[in-house]
Formats: C-alpha cells, sequence, structure tokens
C-alpha cells in the first residue's frame, strides 16, 4: 500500500470507521512505514488525551446559580412579551387611525372648489371705489377695443 492511500484510511481509523480488512491492511503498512506510524501517532494525539483526561466537574454552587440566572431572564423577557403583545394591538390600530386621517384630508383637499383666478386677482387690486368691470372681454382676450371701452367707462363716471 502506497504513504498517499493511507492518509484517507488514518483519518478513518481515528473515527474508527474502518472495515475489518481495511484495518489489517493499515496495521500492516504501519508497522512497515516509519513515517505514517508517526503522523498516524501525532494525528490520535488529541483523540488519547481526550480519553485519559476526565471531564472537569462542575463546582456545587455552578448550578444554583445557573437556576437563578436562568429565571431572573424569564423574568425580564415575560415582561418584554407583554410588550411586544400590546405592541401587536396597538400598530394595527394607529395603523387604521392614520389611514382615516389622511383619507379625510385628501377629501378635503379634493372636495375644496377651485378658486377663480380673475375674482381673486380682482379683490387683490381692486378696491371698492374702482368699478366691478374687468377689461377683459367676454371671450376672454384682452383687445384694444375692450381697453378703449373699460377707459371711457372710467371716465364717465369720474365726471
Amino acid at each position: 500500500m502506497k504513504c498517499t492511500a493511507v492518509q484517507n484510511l488514518l483519518n478513518r481509523k481515528i473515527d474508527e470507521e474502518l472495515s475489518g480488512r481495511e484495518a489489517a491492511e493499515l496495521e500492516a503498512h504501519l508497522s512497515q512505514c516509519a513515517s505514517c506510524s508517526r503522523e498516524y501517532g501525532l494525528m490520535s494525539l488529541p483523540t488519547r488525551l481526550g480519553r485519559a483526561i476526565s471531564p472537569p466537574a462542575a463546582s456545587p454552587y455552578f448550578y444554583g446559580r445557573l437556576r437563578s440566572q436562568l429565571e431572573a431572564e424569564v423574568q425580564n423577557a415575560a415582561g418584554w412579551q407583554v410588550i411586544l403583545g400590546l405592541a401587536r394591538q396597538v400598530i394595527p390600530v394607529l395603523a387604521g387611525i392614520t389611514l382615516a386621517l389622511i383619507t379625510v384630508f385628501a377629501y378635503h383637499q379634493l372636495s375644496s372648489p377651485k378658486p377663480d383666478l380673475y375674482r381673486a386677482y380682482d379683490r387683490i387690486f381692486a378696491t371698492e371705489e374702482q368699478p366691478h368691470r374687468m377689461l377683459i372681454s367676454e371671450e376672454g382676450y384682452l383687445t384694444d377695443e375692450s381697453v378703449l371701452i373699460a377707459i371711457a367707462e372710467r371716465d364717465s363716471n369720474h365726471r
């Protein structure tokens, strides 16, 4: 067996996944090849150390402190759950109120009458003493004739 083929078998041996025939072939190669035997020793060292050393024992107070911390976390989480539960009920209500207010605002904006620009202009620039007839003819065009008629009416009112 070649050393390159042994690399895959070494990992599988450490994980205890070899069949009986593969384990026998690998043991035969390791007994003849010092390089592969040394590599197997290095690769299996963490596993051997883990089996040799016993796991650390927990302190007698560890579980008591852990239990008290967990109970405090559960009580704190219960408070947040109440707040989140209320938020789940309040948010849709607030969204509905906001939608209703936007609808009312849009209705008032769209239902207001459009201003008559000519009357608005007349209210801004014309006083009570001036005649209420505008210089614009009935067709809506400003012509020389309409200007002359407006001037003549103004002069006749002043005499």
